[in-house]
């Protein structure tokens, strides 16, 4: 392909080729195109023809991008954006007529505050818009990609790297709030209401939430510096499933603070007896939506909403 044979080409291999790096499916492109498809099949090879390379290869039942395909699609997503932005050129935006649905996916705890959120600051303004909160996992991931997925809001976008074929790096994100570690036991914990040393707090057993699958968190690598460690007895993938534990145990749980939020007058809380370092609370989205009106007043509003929680 070669400069000269730009002004030939159909604008809607350009879409069709966006839609197929993005969706690695012919169905699932189809579907975004509105198209049948054969006809998208028929687009893929004439891509194929025009890139001179397969740009979508087979593998089982999924279809992998080629190392080329690989390089192209943050170039014409770019390129879609920059589209997008000529026909919102004249786009009146108007919270009051907005109708849809916006989905964000995060930790179950953190939906908690979300919901809030959404309700100070959304929901009076766009009352006609619809909130899904869905669970952050490998799949709402790809749902990002694709722009299925409006928002991800978590701790640390690193948390989601270890899952295959996702690179967050290639979403703008952006820091909303800092959080900080506490330590919480249930209410009649003989712990509750004293002030705990470092001697009482490795005395008891300790949960651990651990989306990443690790056997200790950062409590116990703070804790090996100084020769110390801690028995944890439980450990679970979910936050709202470790509240349940520690409710019914004697086991102490170290956690973000906002998680305690969700039930504020089911634990004693105090201050973890080592240094934590403090938590930030990131917002990520595809590079599609960062100029969409609707999209843009959203993180705005609902950004902003979650930023109160540093004052």
């Amino acid at each position: 392909m070669n400069d000269r044979s730009l002004e030939s080409l159909d604008l809607n291999l350009l879409m069709a080729l966006h839609w197929l790096l993005t969706e690695r499916s012919v169905t699932d492109a189809a579907r975004r195109l509105s198209l049948s498809q054969p006809a998208t099949s028929r687009a893929l090879a004439r891509l194929r023809e025009l890139f001179g390379d397969p740009l979508l290869v087979k593998s089982g039942r999924a279809m992998l991008p080629t190392p080329k395909a690989e390089r192209l699609q943050p170039a014409v997503a770019r390129m879609i954006e920059s589209l997008r932005d000529v026909m919102r050129a004249n786009e009146e935006f108007d919270p009051a007529t907005q109708k849809g649905r916006v989905r964000i996916a995060s930790f179950d705890y953190i939906g908690v505050i979300i919901s809030h959120a959404w309700i100070q600051a959304i929901k009076p303004r766009a009352p006609a818009l619809e909130l899904d909160i869905v669970d952050l996992s490998y799949a709402s991931a790809r749902e990002l990609v694709s722009g299925q997925i409006d928002l991800v809001i978590m701790p640390d976008m690193r948390l989601a790297r270890n899952r295959p074929r996702v690179d967050f790096d290639q979403f703008v994100q952006k820091p909303i709030f800092s959080d900080r570690f506490m330590s919480c036991v249930r209410k009649s914990h003989p712990l509750s209401e004293r002030k705990v040393t470092l001697e009482g707090y490795l005395r008891y057993e300790h949960a651990l939430i651990n989306p990443e699958g690790k056997e200790k968190g950062v409590v116990d690598e703070v804790l090996a510096e100084n020769g110390d460690t801690r028995h944890i007895a439980y450990r679970t993938a979910g936050f709202l499933i470790a509240l349940a534990t520690v409710m019914n145990t004697d086991a102490i749980l170290t956690a973000p603070s906002a998680l305690f939020s969700v039930l504020p007058d089911k634990f004693y809380c105090f201050e973890p007896p080592v240094p934590l370092p403090p938590i930030a609370m990131n917002g990520a989205w595809h590079p599609n939506w960062t100029h969409d009106p609707r999209h843009k007043w959203l993180r705005d509003g609902l950004f902003g909403e979650l930023a109160k929680r540093n004052r």
